[in-house]
């Protein structure tokens, strides 16, 4: 069989820890160049992952030069458009990480692209593929709990120079444009949609700096949505979170309450009131077993879905909807009002 030609467009930590070790993973790929503008750290991930690979330090060449199925973006927030669109226009499928672009307008060329390209976008909205959350939104669609009337997102953690020490773009407007609300705040904002089916309809938000120094851009984001069916909830971010992390999704339903990453010992808990009980549902089996990937699988997902051999985790559009989330935040924060989600 002739494999997917893949190419990974930076070779920073998220590529080295997740893109890089699924595309190895995948039996349908095989990674055939590497690019980043520190060719030395492009070389050392091709030397790790895939020695027969090309390495460069110019997408345009390595697009231009090698004859590609398909390229993930792995890039500073504000490069992510003009490169997919790059890609996509060199005729590969692409897959970008979130968030997907550092404006509405770029998600709109960016999808407009693809369809006329007749190319797969994709958005690495990674948290649809772990097994907590594809085993949560098999629970709520069982209609079990019944309808649910309260939402609440957190995802937070130390801050991104903890697990990506040269990463000094994240606390750069100018590259990052966004700071924890759409480092973190975008993957809640997206699970949300995945798990409940729900759209946000209005949004009221607030952000502050605390305590990263030489940051122009937010270390905590917290907010109040109002769905189109009028349920309620909250969605929060922070770079802040000390002695541990938080990336937990509560639903409190008719007929209880669904905990998904709460308590580390029942990742995935109801607590129903008729009957009255605790469940504690089993997880199924991680997408990927390559040892010091998050089973995740996002690579092969992303591979077989160009192959028309399942569906796409997350499309394009479907990226984009979950990111005008955090636009429409932006511009609460900014005006002091609620401000309606475009759709």
């Amino acid at each position: 069989m002739t494999k997917f030609r893949a190419g990974m467009i930076g070779c920073g930590k998220i590529a080295e820890i997740l893109h890089l070790p699924d595309y190895v993973a995948c039996p349908e790929a095989e990674i055939t160049a590497v690019c980043d503008a520190n060719r030395e750290l492009a070389e050392r991930m091709a030397a790790q992952f895939a020695p027969k690979s090309a390495v460069y330090t110019d997408y345009r060449k390595m697009l231009a030069t090698e004859k590609l199925d398909g390229v993930t973006v792995a890039l500073p927030n504000y490069l992510h458009a003009p490169v997919t669109i790059a890609a996509l226009r060199a005729g590969c499928h692409v897959m970008v990480e979130k968030p997907m672009a550092a404006t509405s307008a770029e998600t709109t060329a960016m999808c407009n692209e693809a369809r006329k390209a007749k190319k797969l976008l994709m958005v690495n909205q990674a948290q649809r593929r772990s097994a907590l959350h594809r085993k949560a939104r098999e629970v709520v669609a069982s209609g079990v709990l019944g309808r649910i009337l309260h939402v609440t997102g957190m995802f937070g953690h130390e801050g991104p120079e903890h697990w990506s020490p040269a990463g000094k773009w994240f606390f750069k407007k100018k590259h990052a444009r966004f700071g924890a609300m759409a480092d973190l705040g975008v993957h809640k904002a997206d699970l949300i949609r995945f798990l409940t089916g729900k759209e946000v309809a209005d949004i009221s938000a607030y952000t502050a700096c605390l305590e990263k120094k030489k940051c122009d851009v937010e270390d905590n984001f917290v907010s109040a949505l109002r769905f189109t069916d009028g349920t309620v909830g909250t969605l929060c971010a922070s770079w802040t979170i000390k002695g541990t992390s938080a990336s937990y999704t509560i639903l409190h339903c008719e007929n209880g309450t669904l905990q998904v990453g709460v308590q580390p010992d029942k990742p995935l808990v109801a607590h129903l009131v008729k009957p009255t009980c605790e469940i504690v549902f089993d997880l199924p089996a991680p997408l990927s077993d390559y040892p010091g990937s998050w089973g995740l699988g996002v690579s092969a997902g992303f591979v077989r879905a160009a192959l028309g051999l399942e569906e796409p985790f997350c499309t394009g559009e479907e990226g984009r909807k979950s990111l005008e989330i955090i636009f429409a935040a932006e511009r609460s924060f900014n005006t002091g009002k609620s401000v309606k989600v475009k759709h």
